[in-house]
């Protein structure tokens, strides 16, 4: 976690690492106790396989994770996690910017259910409406399936895609084909 303790715009250096998992923790245990067992299982879990799947891939295990996180976030269903993270590496390979809500919802440290223009415009290093690249840091702590679906995305030609209320992404080639999606979900 050296990338995490050397950036300083990253909010909490151990996000992303607490492994989300049910655990039976003894009640005399303090807050680093329990984050302890939680990056353990992580390191655990994180098996060799994928570790080496990573260095092939030229991720390291930080950008893994930060990946894996905007995925967690991002997918409600299972089907749509190798997906959004081959949308995410394919945005990145022609330099776009991410544009998830996902990370605009950790900048602004509340709950919305909607966007506005106004939110992409905040001023923070999470805001992939504003900076290009990965977030500084993960979002959330992603479990085993979106860190999978980072090692192991879909393959697709899709660049765009967009959740309607009930989570179910919809995806598109071209930036005009996203805009008939959108309008055809929310009539905007």
């Amino acid at each position: 976690m050296k990338e995490a303790t050397e950036n300083k715009d990253i909010k909490y250096a151990v996000e992303g690492f607490l492994f989300p998992d049910t655990y039976d923790i003894d009640r005399s245990y303090g807050a680093k106790q329990i984050m302890q067992i939680m990056v353990d299982n992580f390191d655990h879990r994180l098996n060799s396989e994928m570790r080496e799947r990573a260095k092939e891939g030229n991720l390291s295990i930080f950008e893994l994770v930060t990946m894996a996180s905007l995925v967690e976030k991002e997918a409600k269903f299972a089907e749509d996690r190798p997906i959004i993270a081959d949308v995410f590496f394919k945005r990145l390979e022609n330099h776009m910017m991410l544009q998830s809500d996902a990370t605009i919802q950790y900048a602004l440290d509340e709950h919305k259910e909607e966007f506005s223009i106004e939110d992409t415009k905040l001023d923070s290093p999470y805001n992939t409406y504003q900076h290009e690249g990965l977030t500084p840091g993960p979002i959330g702590n992603p479990g085993l399936a979106s860190i999978e679906a980072v090692l192991y995305p879909a393959t697709t030609d899709y660049l765009y895609f967009v959740a309607d209320s009930e989570g179910h992404n919809h995806y598109s080639v071209t930036y005009d084909e996203h805009l008939k999606v959108i309008e055809e979900i929310y009539g905007e």
